[in-house]
């Protein structure tokens, strides 16, 4: 029996020359008629870092070019500088020969056992089986696989928001984040953030009902190796305006440690 979690098989690449890589895009994770964003990150994460000589992705920022779908796509790394400490990496994803998102990483190795001087706090929530189950891509027709590939739970708070459209509009949702144990291992969650960071109901849907809302580019920082369990997350936007809006989210790892922030900037779903 392969070892490998499923999560892990979906992020997978092989090395076909010198800096090219394959992969097999997994159609569960598509949103609609569009792979999730943070999925490709992950799948062109894998290739980055197996260019790589340093284990993580310290900075990774993203172009969208097209939406992608599933099935067979090729990924180009350029290593643009080598670093003993840090490493410089560009890569772009294609499917049928077009550009499908573009990705440039700093790479480094982060000490997993790294006390930091100065952190954020978590949010105070309850406890995660006690937080609302919700994810508005169940409710499509078909229904999107999407929502049992990644899990998500929200405060009561933020679950009133998403589900009162207009009836508590403020920008900034709470709760967790986690790969369902059908998917992934607990290893897994490093691998894992990418996905994470960019797989929440977009929070533009607290003034109104759920929509595609198109990433165009976004930003994210690994900022401590996570350990294993489900991860607390804070979204909030800070301007919706002209069609467009700001995401940021922030990650806390299940021992309470700060470990991703996020920014993108995004459309208002049509």
């Amino acid at each position: 029996m392969d070892t490998m979690s499923r999560y892990s098989a979906a992020i997978a690449v092989s090395r076909s020359g010198e800096g090219q890589y394959k992969t097999e895009l997994d159609p569960g994770y598509l949103i609609g008629t569009a792979i999730n964003g943070g999925y490709l990150m992950a799948v062109l994460q894998s290739a980055a870092l197996a260019e790589s000589s340093h284990e993580h992705a310290v900075s990774s920022s993203f172009h969208f070019l097209r939406p992608g779908t599933g099935g067979p796509a090729d990924i180009a790394v350029e290593t643009v500088k080598s670093g003993r400490t840090v490493s410089t990496m560009r890569a772009v994803l294609t499917q049928d020969g077009r550009p499908t998102v573009t990705g440039t990483f700093a790479t480094a190795t982060l000490e997993s056992s790294a006390v930091p001087e100065y952190a954020p706090t978590a949010p105070e929530l309850p406890a995660y089986a006690d937080c609302a189950v919700f994810d508005p891509r169940a409710e499509e027709s078909p229904a999107s696989e999407f929502s049992r590939r990644v899990e998500l739970r929200f405060s009561a708070t933020s679950y009133h928001r998403l589900t009162s459209a207009g009836a508590d509009p403020v920008p900034e949702l709470y709760g967790y984040v986690r790969l369902p144990e059908s998917e992934g291992a607990p290893e897994d969650t490093l691998a894992f953030l990418p996905m994470a960071v960019d797989s929440l109901p977009p929070v533009v849907m607290v003034f109104g009902t759920w929509r595609w809302a198109p990433t165009v580019e976004l930003t994210w920082n690994l900022r401590a190796v996570p350990a294993p369990g489900p991860l607390t997350f804070r979204s909030r936007a800070e301007m919706v305006s002209d069609g467009w809006f700001d995401e940021n989210v922030d990650l806390w790892d299940s021992a309470g440690t700060f470990v991703a922030q996020c920014r993108q900037l995004a459309r208002v779903g049509r």
